[in-house]
C-alpha cells in the first residue's frame, strides 16, 4: 500500500496570510538598515521559520521573537535552544499575537531602545503600522516588510494615486520611506503581488495630540470623497465660515493637499487647537 504523505508541520498557514523567503538578499538588507543605525535590540513580529531572526542574532543583536503560530513558535524556542551556545541571551520567543499582546511590557524589558521589525501580512498591515506609529517615541526604527501597494500607499507622494488619508495619518507622526522593491518570486508559495520594505523613524518636529485628532477627522472626511473639491466634500464642516480666509485652495481635492497643509487647514477650522 502506498504510504500517504505527511504534511510538513511548518507549513504555512492561509488563514494567516503565510509566505516565506526562499531567497537571502532582502534580509540581508533589512539586516544592513538596522546595522547602519546602530541598532542593537529587536522585536521581530511574526518571525516564522526564522530566517530574518537568525540574521540579526548572527548580526549579534538581541531579539525578542512574537509569533502567534504556536507550530513556529515551538520551531523557534528549538532555536533558541540550538544558538545559546553560540550566542547566549540572544533570542526569547514569546507565543503571543502582536495586535493583543502587551507591547509595552516588552519594550520595557528590552534593556533600552530597540527597532520592531517584521514581515508583515496584508490584512494586518494598517493596524501593525498603527501600533508602531503609537510606540514611536520609545522605538529607534522601524522595519517592516509588507506588500507593496500597502507601502506606497503609506510613503506617497500628493497629488498621486496612492495618496490618502494612511499617508496623512502616517507622514504627520513619522518619518516614512520606502527602501526597496522585493519581486513576488522570491517567496513560497509566491504571492500575488510584489513587497517592499519601508523605515518608519521618529520625527523632530512634533504635532499636538489635539491638532493630529482635528487633522485625522478632517483628512477622513476630505478622502471619503476624494474626486470632489474640498468645498464639496468638506461642506459640512464649512457652513459660516469665510471661504476667502482659507489657508488652502479649497478648489482642489483632496489628494492634492499636502499633510502640512491639513493641519494648516484644521487648525483654520479649529482655532482653539493652535
Amino acid at each position: 500500500m502506498r504510504r500517504r504523505k505527511q504534511p510538513d508541520p511548518l507549513q504555512q498557514k492561509k488563514s494567516l496570510s503565510q509566505v516565506f523567503l526562499k531567497v537571502d538578499w532582502p534580509v540581508k538588507r533589512m539586516v544592513a538598515l538596522l546595522t547602519d543605525l546602530g541598532v542593537q535590540r529587536v522585536i521581530e513580529i511574526g518571525p516564522g521559520g526564522g530566517v530574518l531572526t537568525r540574521a540579526m542574532v548572527d548580526a549579534g543583536m538581541t531579539v525578542t521573537a512574537i509569533e502567534k503560530d504556536e507550530r513556529f513558535a515551538a520551531h523557534l524556542q528549538g532555536l533558541v535552544e540550538l544558538w545559546e551556545s553560540l550566542s547566549p541571551g540572544k533570542l526569547q520567543v514569546h507565543n503571543e499575537d502582536i495586535l493583543r499582546c502587551n507591547l509595552d511590557q516588552f519594550l520595557d524589558s528590552s534593556g533600552g531602545a530597540c527597532a520592531l521589525v517584521g514581515n508583515i501580512p496584508y490584512h494586518i498591515s494598517s493596524q501593525i503600522v498603527q501600533l508602531a506609529i503609537e510606540k514611536l517615541s520609545r522605538l529607534q526604527v522601524v522595519v517592516l516588510m509588507t506588500q507593496l501597494e500597502f507601502a506606497e500607499r503609506v510613503a506617497a507622494k500628493s497629488n498621486t494615486k496612492d495618496y490618502g488619508s494612511l499617508t496623512v495619518y502616517a507622514q504627520l507622526r513619522s518619518a516614512v520611506q520606502l527602501e526597496y522593491t522585493v519581486p513576488r518570486d522570491c517567496f513560497q508559495p509566491v504571492p500575488k503581488v510584489d513587497s517592499a520594505v519601508m523605515t518608519i523613524k521618529p520625527k523632530a518636529e512634533k504635532i499636538s495630540t489635539d491638532t493630529l485628532a482635528a487633522t485625522e477627522k478632517l483628512t477622513r472626511l476630505a478622502f471619503s470623497q476624494r474626486r470632489k473639491k474640498l468645498s464639496n466634500s468638506l461642506s459640512s464642516v464649512l457652513t459660516d465660515i469665510d471661504l476667502a480666509n482659507s489657508p488652502v485652495d479649497l478648489d482642489r481635492r483632496a489628494d492634492a493637499i499636502s499633510p502640512t497643509d491639513f493641519v494648516a487647514l484644521a487648525e483654520w477650522l479649529n482655532p482653539s487647537i493652535r
